[in-house]
């Protein structure tokens, strides 16, 4: 039996206008409820949307597809700012798991804790910047300089490419 072959980098597909502007949201912290409110459609179609952003794009979870529109640079990146202490060794370490879109299990895998553990450090690190969910824990991570477009290998086996710059 031959080992599966490392899936290739994803060449840049564009998302739609409004699968943008849906990504645009879910990278704010809006709940799926709010945004179907605001854009006049379903929950279901921002689902099955945010899901075709993932395919598209190589990553699976809304944060990964965040913080992947980041990278390739079909939203545009967060202003930075300062956060009032330091992060830890730990805390970002969480963050960059929640970004490459790792289930909690694949974290505590690499982590070598407890899932439960891994629960425990996300939501804490979430806690303590506000994030509304982990979509916004990534944007925060963009604004607050702790991710960036070096981290480029997903979970899901992806490299994004960096976006030309424009």
């Amino acid at each position: 039996m031959s080992a599966r072959p490392a899936r290739p980098p994803t060449t840049l597909l564009d998302l739609t206008p409004a699968q943008v502007r849906i990504a645009n949201k879910i990278a704010q912290g809006q709940s799926t409820e709010t945004i179907a409110s605001d854009l006049t459609i379903t929950a279901g179609t921002i689902n099955v949307q945010m899901k075709h952003c993932g395919q598209k794009l190589g990553v699976r979870g809304r944060a990964a597809v965040v913080h992947a529109c980041f990278v390739t640079e079909q939203l545009r990146r967060p202003d930075t700012a300062a956060f009032s202490e330091a992060f830890s060794a730990t805390e970002i370490e969480a963050w960059r798991m929640v970004a490459i879109g790792a289930t909690f299990q694949e974290f505590a895998d690499r982590a070598r804790i407890s899932r439960d553990s891994a629960v425990r450090r996300v939501r804490a690190l979430r806690a303590r910047v506000a994030a509304q969910n982990a979509p916004h824990l990534v944007t925060l991570g963009w604004s607050y300089e702790v991710l960036d477009e070096s981290l480029l290998e997903m979970a899901s086996g992806t490299v994004l490419r960096v976006a030309a710059r424009r």
